[in-house]
């Protein structure tokens, strides 16, 4: 769904892995005869795997995907409650509050991300898909185009009374003109909470009674954008969870329609697809990139909820994950270990993250890309000398 989006980076990494993942079991079936049987040995076969065991994966995954959203739906709820708090009672405590509430919200939003990838994978839904995260997750904004900024005392929606505040009217204003014209979604929120400069107060929320019409005043304003705001991303998530279950024979039946082999692969490209559009996307590459949740402080977290999930899907904890269907035990155990290196490299780094150095930003960057390699089966990992069978080839007889 996000394909068409235009990246700094990282595309031709895509391109490859997907191209090699297409003629991935013919290469498995077509070996040269010149390889012969020491190169056989040499080279450790990937693992093959049962309708059953591809059903039983492709089936968890897909629950996990409405688990996570579920989270997300409770978490936006819970922000939306926040928001209803801080406009009755404009305090500093209710304005942190909701700001802690939102970071919860993104971060769970960001760990359903690869989901979302999954469920709107198929063609007849792209353009559907890439409108919701966009509704939901469109970045970097442009802080003017909602509220006041320094020396521009009536910029924004908030001082523009021509245009009417109801949430139909903001979604035809998301985006009118400019990608960063977002009106709805995380990313509108947060120049709300936070503020365009990142010095949001309390009182800035506070209710103005007086003047011949109250809701034209720039505060009033901005305390209903806030709520349309909420409401807007309450009835995205909300429309997405319904949809979901296999019960709900909606996006659910592309996924069932496809052989338990195929929705195993189905998965495997949308989530290189998320390391690639997503995961790379959101590490800035110099000082100058765009930077997701730059006033909220929060672009790091969210990366690394993202990158847990895909974790979860690819090596879990207890069970058998994707590594284990599509990967040799060597491919598997180089790819948890770029994750747990990644995480660790994360954990170490500044945020937000365009704090951190350059150079650990390339490490990460070249770890992603590595775990892409990986996750397609492309990138192989040589046996061990210990682990290696010598083959003996008899002498042709004169």
């Amino acid at each position: 769904m996000i394909a068409n989006r235009i990246r700094r980076g990282g595309s031709a990494l895509l391109l490859a892995v997907l191209v090699a993942l297409s003629a991935c079991s013919e290469k498995r079936v077509e070996q040269a005869p010149e390889e012969g049987a020491a190169a056989a040995a040499a080279k450790p076969a990937a693992p093959s795997f049962s309708d059953e065991a591809a059903e039983a994966l492709s089936r968890r995954v897909w629950e996990s995907g409405g688990a996570a959203l579920t989270e997300t739906k409770a978490a936006i709820e819970a922000l939306n409650r926040a928001i209803a708090t801080l406009l009755a009672d404009p305090s500093e405590d209710h304005l942190e509050a909701a700001r802690l509430a939102w970071l919860e919200a993104h971060r769970d939003f960001a760990a359903a991300l690869p989901y979302v990838e999954l469920a709107f994978t198929p063609a007849d839904l792209r353009g559907e898909g890439r409108k919701l995260e966009l509704a939901l997750d469109s970045w970097p904004v442009q802080p003017g185009y909602l509220d006041t900024v320094p020396g521009y005392s009536d910029s924004g929606i908030v001082n523009d009374t021509t245009i009417e505040l109801s949430l139909a009217n903001l979604r035809r204003q998301h985006r009118l003109t400019a990608n960063e014209e977002a009106s709805t979604g995380f990313h509108a929120m947060e120049i709300m909470l936070w503020g365009p400069t990142g010095e949001r107060k309390a009182e800035d929320f506070a209710a103005v009674h007086e003047g011949e019409k109250p809701e034209a005043q720039s505060a009033n304003r901005r305390r209903e954008l806030t709520r349309l705001v909420g409401r807007g991303m309450g009835e995205d998530i909300d429309g997405l969870v319904r949809r979901w279950p296999f019960a709900a024979n909606d996006l659910s039946r592309y996924f069932l329609a496809l052989s338990p082999a195929a929705r195993v692969q189905q998965v495997r490209a949308a989530e290189i697809r998320t390391v690639d559009e997503e995961l790379l996307r959101r590490l800035p590459e110099s000082s100058e990139s765009d930077v997701e949740s730059g006033r909220a402080a929060d672009s790091k977290l969210a990366l690394l909820a993202m990158l847990r999930t895909l974790e979860a899907d690819w090596i879990p904890a207890e069970g058998s994950g994707l590594a284990e269907l599509l990967l040799d035990r060597h491919q598997a155990q180089a790819l948890a270990e770029r994750f747990a290196a990644l995480e660790a490299l994360l954990l170490k780094m500044e945020d937000p993250i365009e704090l951190a150095e350059l150079k650990q930003l390339a490490q990460a960057r070249d770890l992603l890309e590595q775990i892409a390699g990986l996750m397609a089966g492309t990138t192989q990992v040589p046996t061990p000398e210990d682990e290696m069978t010598p083959v003996s080839l008899q002498a042709e007889q004169p």
